[in-house]
């Protein structure tokens, strides 16, 4: 049986993203873009090759929503030619809303699955 410390990674990560995102609208907002542009891919990586190494029955379902969540922060960031307070508190709105709705839901998914799972 996995331990809960099995799954430090994944919150510490997602912890790091919320703090990137909080600073969208504390500091410089293009920089912090970049860096959560980064780390989200090296987040999302990270899970989804754990995923498949647990043979995870819902790896599909959640690498389709990290690209829906990939696509729709490029159309946004595509429609924005400048980057100015407003945007930044809509982007970081959404980011935290979404972010909020996938650690809540289908990252807890993978969470029970980790914990009952007996494979290493």
């Amino acid at each position: 049986m996995k331990k809960t410390s099995d799954l430090i990674w994944q919150d510490t990560q997602h912890q790091e993203l919320f703090r990137i995102i909080d600073s969208l609208t504390t500091s410089d907002g293009r920089k912090a873009l970049d860096q959560l542009k980064l780390y989200v891919s090296h987040h999302f990586s990270l899970e989804e090759e754990y995923m498949r190494k647990l043979d995870y029955p819902g790896t599909e379902a959640h690498i389709r929503s990290h690209r829906a969540f990939d696509e729709k922060v490029k159309a946004m960031l595509a429609d924005q030619t400048f980057y100015d307070d407003s945007f930044a508190k809509d982007l970081s709105r959404f980011l935290t809303d979404w972010l909020n709705n996938h650690i809540m839901g289908i990252d807890k998914e993978l969470e029970t699955f980790i914990l009952e799972s007996e494979r290493k």
